[in-house]
């Protein structure tokens, strides 16, 4: 369990941060107001019954209570406030209150999201979901109710509608309150419409698809990910890799994780929260570490799923050329996702992604941690550490790099014990918040249900959604005929 002292401002850091850039106001200004402002989340009476739904209101209070910590709901079923304070438990601390309201109060929040059809006052929006498909509307959007169907429970669609609200009530919390005419987005064909014109889409299958994956890289886009495949039919296998622990920091961008995971492996976190369904095989290592297996007997699954950051990794991920590359990411208000199947002319992550002038190596970075020289990391990962090595080190990481010497680790594994258990905490972190991070998490989790369900024409795709306007596209963009990819196809298919 994480210590009761945990500061605000540390839990809260990276949406503060986030505020600040958008609002301009200074981060010791906006962590007054959002700890002073409350946000009321309400399901609809009539919609209680109605599974997505509950989904849609609980994942609303999970994302919601991080960047905010006081949040109430309007909810006539007990059980689900039981629910709504054990997620706020989980993120700031055992007794954290989660009042009880009703919707003439509404008034005095700050935001308001509504779970259902009724448009309301104030500052306030709507959001449901049919199967594929999330919506929202605001008010002042028009007085129409918002159009609904009822359709087989899909998570697909009542977590997005969840990041579309949560959204929303951020950018009033932070006196930057966004009206849009009411609209729909289509996570089965990345299109967005009006409200009540899209198909719902299929429904999921009634027996668990299968899946035999990588997952690359364990934060918080691949949280909303996990949170999103918890609910939906899928079984299998994965191998999860990620180099880093979880720290007070990842808790407000984490909607699958809470203060229970404090300082303990990424990888294993993922493992814990899709077990038992899906068997993943935690690897708290650093990518090109992990690479290694594929010399030795390890097969490259069909899909391999991405939530990284760094390009240069993301790269070499690419390279693996799988059946189909799924690339989440997420930058302040903006969600992208990138769907590469290898037979297809779209674009892969190579024409995509620019790596930028300052982007330093995995092994510059893991050199300057340890004290490694950068050769000994590149070409020696699996020798043992060597009196030389420590000698050659910068005098500040000699003890720690000869503890390890006589311990007998190898290169590898003190770049894995430094990554897990000694890596501070970056004053320079990137803003963020949690509905971004999940809509790219869910966006990510469509693509792979829609592969695994056989959907695969017109699979590739590359999607952004930007949480500061409220416009999404799909853009349509493909590879020069001489990229890698297209080789990487041509070789595969004997051409």
């Amino acid at each position: 369990m994480a210590p009761d002292d945990l500061s605000v401002s540390s839990l809260l850091s990276r949406p503060i941060r986030l505020a600040a850039q958008v609002s301009g106001a200074d981060e010791a200004t906006l962590e007054h107001l959002i700890n002073d402002a409350q946000v009321l989340v309400r399901l609809e009476a009539s919609f209680t019954e109605v599974p997505d739904a509950r989904e849609t209101f609980l994942s609303l209070v999970n994302q919601i209570v991080r960047f905010c910590p006081n949040v109430a709901v309007c909810v006539s079923t007990l059980g689900l406030v039981d629910e709504a304070r054990r997620i706020a438990a989980r993120v700031h601390g055992p007794g954290h209150p989660v009042e009880i309201a009703d919707i003439r109060e509404a008034a005095r929040f700050a935001a308001v999201v509504n779970v259902g059809v009724e448009i309301l006052e104030h500052s306030s929006s709507t959001v449901n979901s049919t199967g594929w498909v999330a919506r929202i509307a605001a008010a002042g959007s028009g007085g129409d109710p918002l159009p609904w169907l009822p359709s087989a429970p899909n998570a697909i669609g009542s977590v997005a509608a969840a990041c579309l609200g949560a959204g929303r009530a951020f950018l009033a919390l932070i006196g930057r309150p966004l009206v849009t005419p009411a609209f729909e987005v289509s996570l089965f064909t990345q299109e967005f419409g009006p409200p009540g014109t899209l198909p719902p889409g299929p429904d999921l299958p009634t027996a668990p698809a299968e899946l035999h994956a990588f997952l690359v890289g364990c934060g918080a886009v691949t949280s909303g990910w996990a949170y999103t495949v918890k609910r939906l039919p899928i079984a299998g296998r994965l191998e999860a890799v990620d180099r880093q622990a979880f720290g007070i920091e990842n808790i407000p961008t984490y909607v699958a994780s809470g203060r229970e995971w404090l300082n303990d492996s990424k990888a294993k976190m993922i493992a814990a929260l899709l077990a038992p369904a899906i068997t993943v095989n935690p690897r708290p290592d650093e990518w090109e570490f992990f690479k290694i297996r594929l010399q030795h007997g390890l097969p490259v699954p069909p899909i391999v799923v991405n939530g990284l950051d760094n390009v240069g990794t993301r790269h070499s991920v690419q390279r693996l050329w799988p059946e189909v590359l799924i690339d989440m990411a997420a930058g302040a208000l903006t969600s992208q996702v990138i769907v590469k199947p290898l037979r297809s002319a779209g674009i892969c992550l190579l024409g995509a992604l620019v790596r930028p002038p300052d982007e330093i190596s995995w092994a510059e970075r893991a050199a300057r941690e340890t004290g490694l020289r950068i050769d000994r990391i590149l070409e020696g990962a699996t020798t043992l550490i060597t009196e030389a090595d420590v000698a050659e080190a910068p005098n500040e990481k000699r003890e720690a790099l000869d503890n390890a010497r006589q311990q007998g680790q190898p290169v590898c594994g003190r770049v894995t014990d430094q990554n897990l258990r000694f890596e501070g905490r970056d004053p320079n972190f990137a803003p963020a918040v949690p509905f971004v991070t999940c809509f790219s998490g869910v966006v990510g989790a469509a693509a792979m249900m829609k592969w695994l369900m056989g959907y695969r024409e017109e699979a590739a795709f590359h999607f952004q959604q930007s949480f500061a306007s409220g416009r999404g596209l799909r853009l349509k963009m493909v590879c020069d005929h001489d990229c890698e990819c297209q080789k990487a196809c041509d070789s595969r298919t004997g051409q």
